[in-house]
């Protein structure tokens, strides 16, 4: 199930293919811009450091940058405000009075044996409980978003005065999860504390993947991962592909290129924004190596 990745690229050389990382360009017949797409692992390490000169070269070539969210709601501030706002704030039913009491007590060994306390868990929405454990366990294994390849880009879009946009808010991403109906709330949490003590070398195996740019393996993990989750798989990725892909062959009418960046499991499968492009009637190309 997707929790690890419900949590938690592109240059066209006239030289020849893009090497590693998930890449395509998109163009039309008579329009005046292009489109990279670039995938993106939102949470990196030191030792992943630096990003690939793939996505240096990539960034080198934007008239304009569009990312899931603009660089502003990636901003730690922002980032507490909207978590308090959507998860704290405007609780709904919580994992202590969702469970009974031989699954709470059962939560609580898991959330303890990570390293975590257990009390703070009873007092929030399944979801949020999934999301905070997760991400605390990423963090404990050294992964911060600050490292992560969206935040990298947009801090460094601000600085250089580059033109960027967000697909959409924070608010909204979290009200994707919010809006799960509580058995899937309650799946996704159960699946989270399974996964709490492996999340470290699970997303080592997801980045090398992506650096690789070994696409068919990263459609593999979104298939694996969401299989028997099609409520969690429909809000958090097919949903969204099929609201970005309008704005994204907007940009085709401007001229120059325009960077799209958003995680790699968005570009993969038969609902990954590339696919969804070229039904459009759009000339997609898989610019990396395999």
């Amino acid at each position: 199930m997707g929790a690890r990745l419900a949590l938690l690229l592109l240059l066209g050389f006239a030289a020849g293919p893009l090497a590693a990382v998930p890449a395509w360009r998109v163009t039309a017949p008579g329009a005046p811009g292009e489109v990279l797409l670039l995938g993106s692992v939102h949470l990196l390490r030191p030792a992943d450091q630096p990003l690939p000169e793939a996505i240096e070269q990539s960034y080198a070539r934007a008239a304009r940058m569009l990312m899931e969210l603009h660089p502003r709601e990636l901003a730690p501030a922002a980032v507490q405000a909207a978590l308090a706002k959507i998860g704290v704030d405007a609780p709904g039913r919580t994992a202590g009075e969702l469970l009974d009491a031989a699954a709470w007590a059962a939560a609580a060994e898991q959330v303890r044996a990570a390293g975590f306390p257990a009390e703070a868990l009873a007092g929030l929405e399944p979801w949020f409980g999934a999301i905070s454990l997760y991400t605390g366990a990423l963090g404990a294994a050294g992964y911060d978003a600050a490292l992560g390849v969206d935040q990298q880009l947009g801090e460094r879009a601000l600085r250089d005065g580059l033109p960027v946009s967000g697909l959409e808010t924070l608010e909204e991403q979290l009200r994707l999860f919010k809006g799960l109906e509580l058995p899937t709330q309650l799946a996704l949490l159960a699946k989270t504390l399974e996964e709490l003590d492996t999340a470290g070398a699970d997303t080592a195996r997801l980045v090398a993947e992506w650096r690789a740019g070994d696409v068919a393996a990263l459609a593999r993990r979104l298939e694996a991962d969401f299989a028997g989750y099609p409520q969690l798989r429909e809000q958090v990725v097919e949903g969204r592909n099929r609201r970005w892909t309008p704005e994204v062959a907007s940009l085709l009418d401007a001229e120059g290129v325009s960077l799209v960046v958003v995680g790699a499991l968005h570009l993969v499968g038969p609902e990954g924004l590339p696919e969804l492009l070229r039904q459009r009637g759009l000339v997609v190309e898989a610019l990396q190596d395999h």
